[in-house]
């Protein structure tokens, strides 16, 4: 790769970390004040009893989806800040992947799966067992996919190192 094609990655990098950072603080204000706005109110009103309490437990039930997808969001902008500093190689490219796939699909699984159960347990029956949600699936499927293709780039560049020192 020559310098000017480094300098061109390590400029748009900078560019989309400076976007994604400011999707990523919109994103945790709005997730903060729209999942648990309206019923912390409810916990801290006068005759605050068991039905707030219960409504609060569902939305952090209904959250923890949002937050593995959030923190996913976070490893991208940690991994195009490192991009942005010239940290162009396999290590941080492997471990970027494989963290947002295990980030992704572990959000998936919980939205899919956990949650309805999660729901039923606290009362707030969502009618169904498993959430056929198509974007959660696809989200799924691509974090899985990331963590194998960051085991397929660790182990191309085990080989490559090997065949340096062979030759």
């Amino acid at each position: 790769m020559t310098d000017t094609q480094i300098a061109h990655i390590r400029a748009r990098s900078a560019l989309l970390l400076r976007f994604v950072s400011l999707l990523a603080a919109a994103l945790w204000l709005t997730f903060l004040l729209e999942r648990f706005g309206a019923v912390s109110l409810g916990l801290f009103a006068p005759a605050s009893d068991a039905t707030a309490w219960r409504a609060f437990a569902v939305q952090c039930v209904l959250a923890i989806p949002e937050l593995f997808y959030l923190l996913a969001l976070g490893g991208v902008r940690r991994a195009l800040a490192e991009f942005a500093r010239g940290q162009l190689y396999v290590p941080t490219v492997t471990r970027m992947l494989d963290r947002i796939g295990l980030l992704l699909a572990a959000g998936a699984f919980v939205g899919v799966f956990v949650v309805p159960g999660l729901q039923r347990a606290l009362g707030a029956s969502p009618g169904y067992w498993i959430a056929f949600d198509v974007s959660a699936l696809v989200l799924g499927a691509l974090g899985l996919s990331l963590t194998v293709i960051a085991h397929v780039f660790g182990r191309a560049a085990a080989l490559e190192a090997e065949l340096d020192e062979i030759f």
